[in-house]
């Protein structure tokens, strides 16, 4: 009875370390080119999976989560959670369809990209949707590099 309890303990103890390696098996990465102070996402890379969007900002990587929401609107937040931010593992990987933080554990659905909201969420910042492109200005990104100096989160 002892040995089984032990073996699912580790079981658990095995797959919370190695749910974050399954989560980015087939997450999609792409570092877009700046043009006049902005980068810009092509609406046709977006779908209900999350595209994470690596940006350098003076040798800091910030990173951008960009998704197709239920509506078909195009959505992009910070790869960094509002209340878990300064922790290394403050950022949100796809698991089960969902956001989660892998720091807090909280889950979000991938509308929730883009929105304004408090506490642990992804990280709000401005950008614009305009034909078949999202468009992010560097100063903006630039302004939030101090949130991703301790960030940890994969880029590839």
């Amino acid at each position: 009875m002892k040995k089984n309890k032990i073996a699912r303990l580790f079981a658990s103890v095995l797959f919370m370390f190695a749910l974050p390696v399954f989560a980015i098996s087939g997450a999609k990465f792409i570092t877009p080119v700046v043009k006049d102070g902005k980068i810009t996402i092509s609406k046709a890379e977006l779908s209900n999976h999350p595209l994470y969007v690596n940006y350098d900002s003076k040798g800091i990587t910030v990173q951008l989560i960009a998704v197709k929401a239920s509506d078909n609107s195009a959505r992009v937040s910070l790869n960094t959670c509002q209340a878990c931010n300064p922790s290394p593992r403050a950022f949100f990987l796809e698991q089960n369809g969902r956001l989660v933080c892998q720091n807090c554990g909280n889950v979000f659905k991938m509308d929730s990209v883009g929105t304004p909201s408090f506490g642990c969420n992804p990280m709000s910042i401005p950008y614009e949707v305009s034909g078949n492109s999202v468009t992010v200005k560097t100063s903006d990104l630039d302004s939030f590099a101090e949130k991703f100096k301790n960030w940890k989160g994969p880029v590839k």
